[in-house]
């Protein structure tokens, strides 16, 4: 290395590497027996499967998937938000990365917010720590396909992922073609009636990620593209940052649409920094109840959504399984 490189430096760390298109994100999400009557429109939402946002932070569009668009509200009636869910889920896997974090529920003192952040990472399983899969692909779906990534964060749906994954791993591939992997679920069929799957562990319930169509695998051509993505996608998965061990520097919570309109709604109406701290730890750090006691007027966001969507839709934060 270049000695004037070393000297001539602002001090920045690098940063994490990105992927080399847009992609959205998949997370798995568990039944709900209680959804018998959106089975026809909105099987995810009751056999469990995956989801992905339609909308961001900013309320801009995400990456678009070839999976069908629902409607859905959180528990307390109030968060109409709109989802890309499938419960099953056809997918190419191009790059990987695994680490385990060590994750903590904390309190903005400033305002009273509690959110999770991550504290350290391991590369291997160590006590209080939970997994973190991405996997990076193409989903193929109403017959195109989109790049997205896999985000597998609780231990219920780690460790069914790697049973199903394992599952895959004995299917014989052809030469020049690529295994299209089947995850998620179809329920289970008691006295003629389609139900939802669950595992159990310690009181708490998680529906398993599992290999559909083992059967009746489907192969495609590797073409030029795919190879273009896997190669271009290597500086994602094998980031220093994202992989370093130990410690991981505090960073502050995401801003969301709320906090904006909140602090720029105090400083239209003069309160100082304190007055607004004061007003939003009274609303229990929630901008969105706050921005509703300033103005009368709620504002509704993919984040205040996230946070108030009901128990049946995410399994409980501290399911182990």
């Amino acid at each position: 290395m270049n000695n004037n490189t070393i000297i001539f430096t602002d001090g920045s760390s690098s940063g994490y590497a990105e992927l080399p298109v847009p992609a959205a994100y998949l997370q798995w999400t568990r039944g709900n027996s209680q959804a018998q009557g959106a089975v026809k429109d909105d099987p995810a939402l009751y056999f469990g499967g995956w989801r992905a946002f339609v909308q961001g932070h900013d309320n801009t569009p995400l990456p678009t998937l070839p999976l069908p668009i629902v409607r859905r509200v959180s528990a307390d009636g109030k968060h109409p938000y709109q989802v890309y869910a499938t419960n099953v889920l056809t997918f190419l896997p191009i790059q990987h990365r695994t680490r385990f974090e060590l994750r903590e529920r904390v309190v903005d003192p400033q305002t009273g917010r509690e959110y999770e952040r991550t504290v350290a990472v391991s590369k291997k399983h160590g006590d209080g720590y939970a997994p973190h899969r991405q996997v990076f692909g193409l989903v193929f779906g109403q017959g195109e396909s989109a790049p997205a990534v896999l985000d597998v964060k609780r231990w219920s749906s780690f460790i069914t992922f790697e049973r199903a994954g394992g599952q895959w791993n004995k299917i014989s591939v052809p030469s020049g073609k690529a295994l299209l992997r089947r995850y998620g679920t179809l329920g289970h069929v008691r006295d003629g009636v389609a139900l939802p799957s669950f595992e159990e562990y310690k009181k708490s319930l998680s529906t398993p990620i599992e290999a559909i169509g083992l059967d009746k695998p489907i192969f495609v051509d590797i073409t030029p593209e795919m190879i273009d993505l896997w190669e271009r996608s290597k500086a994602w998965a094998e980031c220093p940052r994202w992989n370093a061990e130990g410690d991981v520097e505090d960073e502050p919570p995401l801003v969301t649409v709320a906090q904006k309109e909140y602090e720029a709604q105090c400083a239209t109406m003069g309160l100082t920094n304190i007055e607004a701290a004061a007003l939003l730890k009274e609303n229990g750090g929630d901008y969105d109840r706050a921005l509703a006691a300033l103005t009368g007027n709620a504002l509704t966001d993919e984040e205040t959504i996230n946070q108030a969507l009901a128990s049946t839709d995410i399994a409980p934060a501290e399911d182990p399984f």
